[in-house]
C-alpha cells in the first residue's frame, strides 16, 4: 500500500496549504476513531465522550452515525445525550429514525409530547433543508434510476458495464464542479425530502413508481447515508481503481466517508472469484468491510488494519467490539450501504 502512503501525503500537504480555510475531515475522522477506541477498548466514558465533543463543535458537517453512536454511549452511561440527538437534526436525523435505537428508546417514546423539542427539531430541519442541493439530488435520482434501468434490460453484462461506467463518468464531472453527491451535499436518505419544500414530484418513489422493474428502489432511511451514489460507483466494478484520487480528495472535504471508499474497494470480492485483478489491481488484501463478500480465508489482518488506518478507519478488533456491544447490550452502531460504517 505504498502508492496510498504517497498519495494520501500528497493529498493532506495539499490541502494543509491551498485550503486553509477549509476543514480538513482527517482529523475529524481520527478523532471519532478515537473516540471509539476510548470507549469499546479502554472503556473510559468521559474522555470518549470529550473527542466527540471536540469534533462536534468543531466541524460545520457531521455525519449522523457518529452523533448517534455519541448519543448511545452517554444514554448507555447514563450521561446526557440529548444535545447529540438535537444536533442530529441539523444533519438529517428524524425522530422517527430513533425507534431502531434500543438504548434511545425513552427519547423516541416522549419526543412527541415535549414541544421545546419539537419546536427544536423544526428548527434544525429547516438548517438541514437550507444546505442540501436539491438539484444536485435530483440528479443524483435520475442517475440512479436509469442505471436500475440499464441493469434490468435484458443485454449482455458487458453492455451494462459500459453503460454504468459512462454514469460514473458523468457523476465524475459533476464532482469537480459540486463535490461528491453524498451525505454533505444531498443529505442523508429521504422518502419525502422533495415533499418538505413542495416538489413531491421529485422525490425517489414518484420518479421511478411507473417502472415496475423498479419496485425495489427506496429511499431506506435506516441507513443515514446518501445510498444511491454509493450504489451506482459499486455497480462499476472498478470505481475504486479508476476514481481512488478523486475519492479521497472527496473525503478530505467531508463529501464521502472512508469507509464508502472503502466499501467501492472491498465490493469486487463478493462477486469475482480471482480477487480484484479483473481491475488491473493484483493486491488480494481488503479492508474486511463488506458483510456480504467472500473474502480470502488467508486474510491477513495486519494488513488489514494497516490499510485501515491509511483511509482513517478504526482497526478491526475495535469493530468486533462494537458488535460485541450491539449482541450484549443493545447498542446499534453500524450505519450506511450494508453496514459499512
Amino acid at each position: 500500500m505504498k502508492n496510498l502512503s504517497v498519495l494520501l501525503f500528497f493529498i493532506l500537504s495539499h490541502f494543509s496549504f491551498a485550503q486553509t480555510h477549509k476543514q480538513n475531515y482527517s482529523q475529524y475522522h481520527r478523532k471519532i476513531n478515537k473516540a471509539e477506541t476510548l470507549f469499546f477498548i479502554e472503556k473510559k466514558v468521559d474522555s470518549a465522550l470529550y473527542y466527540y465533543d471536540n469534533v462536534f463543535t468543531a466541524y460545520d458537517f457531521i455525519f449522523v452515525k457518529d452523533l448517534i453512536n455519541a448519543a448511545q454511549i452517554a444514554a448507555y452511561s447514563k450521561k446526557p445525550y440529548q444535545k447529540y440527538i438535537e444536533q442530529g437534526f441539523e444533519q438529517g436525523l428524524k425522530i422517527s429514525h430513533l425507534k431502531e435505537y434500543p438504548l434511545l428508546n425513552k427519547f423516541y417514546t416522549t419526543a412527541p409530547k415535549n414541544k421545546k423539542l419539537l419546536q427544536t427539531y423544526e428548527t434544525n430541519r429547516k438548517k438541514y433543508r437550507e444546505r442540501i442541493d436539491f438539484t444536485y439530488l435530483d440528479f443524483t435520482y435520475k442517475m440512479a434510476i436509469r442505471d436500475q434501468t440499464n441493469k434490468h434490460e435484458k443485454k449482455s453484462h458487458a453492455s451494462y458495464i459500459r453503460k454504468v461506467s459512462q454514469i460514473t463518468e458523468r457523476i465524475k464531472d459533476s464532482i469537480k464542479k459540486r463535490g461528491f453527491p453524498g451525505d454533505r451535499t444531498i443529505g442523508i436518505s429521504d422518502s419525502t425530502i422533495f415533499k418538505e419544500i413542495k416538489k413531491s414530484q421529485l422525490d425517489l418513489y414518484n420518479q421511478r413508481k411507473y417502472n415496475k422493474e423498479l419496485w425495489h428502489m427506496t429511499s431506506d432511511e435506516k441507513e443515514l447515508n446518501a445510498k444511491y451514489t454509493v450504489i451506482i460507483y459499486l455497480h462499476n466494478p472498478c470505481s475504486y481503481d479508476i476514481y481512488k484520487k478523486i475519492l479521497y480528495k472527496e473525503m478530505l472535504k467531508g463529501n464521502i466517508h472512508p469507509r464508502d471508499i472503502a466499501l467501492l474497494h472491498d465490493h469486487p470480492y463478493s462477486y469475482r472469484k480471482s480477487l480484484r485483478s479483473g481491475c488491473g489491481n493484483k493486491d488480494n488484501q481488503a479492508y474486511l468491510i463488506n458483510k456480504y463478500a467472500n473474502y480470502p480465508k488467508e486474510a491477513n489482518l495486519t494488513k488489514t488494519n494497516e490499510m485501515r488506518k491509511e483511509l482513517f478507519i478504526v482497526p478491526t478488533y475495535v469493530d468486533d467490539k462494537k458488535r460485541e456491544h450491539e449482541k450484549e447490550y443493545g447498542f446499534n452502531l453500524f450505519s450506511g450501504f450494508w453496514s459499512c460504517r
